[in-house]
């Protein structure tokens, strides 16, 4: 995959540089995810 040479975060990276937990980036990471899947269901 192309990230536009740029590695990839990890949760705990994005948490810790957002002042969040992970469990909150994990939270809205599976909202994201599950509403990109209703937009190419069909």
């Amino acid at each position: 995959m192309d990230y536009g040479g740029k590695k990839p975060k990890t949760q705990n990276q994005i948490a810790e540089s957002l002042g969040i937990s992970r469990s909150y980036v994990s939270r809205i990471e599976t909202k994201a995810i599950g509403k990109l899947a209703e937009e190419f269901k069909d």
